[in-house]
């Protein structure tokens, strides 16, 4: 059922094309050592059984934190919206700038600028 699953989810997405994946059979485990490894770090293998199943991804450990870093930004995405108050927030900012009710840095640098100038002097005084 999972594989079915899987199946079904590939054949809804636009296939990925990436001439640095390389399939390989299993057998190719057992020539891996520190400087192969090193010398295939731009080339992500995917073992096969003799049924051509994939059945594990070496990848480099740089591209592993890309994608630990890509799976932690849509997480805390999706954490955002699933909170109704932080929803509200966003979708108000949405409705905002499609409306037209947004100011540039310059003009909202320049009112805090004016606003503690204001302060001050009044506590100045």
């Amino acid at each position: 059922m999972a594989q079915e699953g899987r199946e079904n989810m590939a054949n809804t997405l636009i296939p990925v094309i990436d001439p640095t994946i390389r399939y390989v059979g299993v057998s190719k485990l057992r020539d891996l050592n520190a400087t192969k490894l090193k010398e295939a770090q731009d080339t992500t293998l995917v073992f096969q059984d003799t049924n051509d199943t994939p059945l594990a991804v070496l990848l480099s450990y740089e591209k592993y934190l890309i994608i630990q870093e890509q799976l932690a930004a849509v997480m805390n995405t999706l954490e955002l919206f699933s909170e109704n108050t932080e929803l509200e927030g966003v979708l108000k900012g949405v409705a905002d700038v499609t409306e037209g009710r947004t100011r540039s840095f310059a003009e909202v640098k320049a009112a805090l600028k004016n606003r503690h100038a204001k302060k001050t002097e009044a506590q100045g005084k």
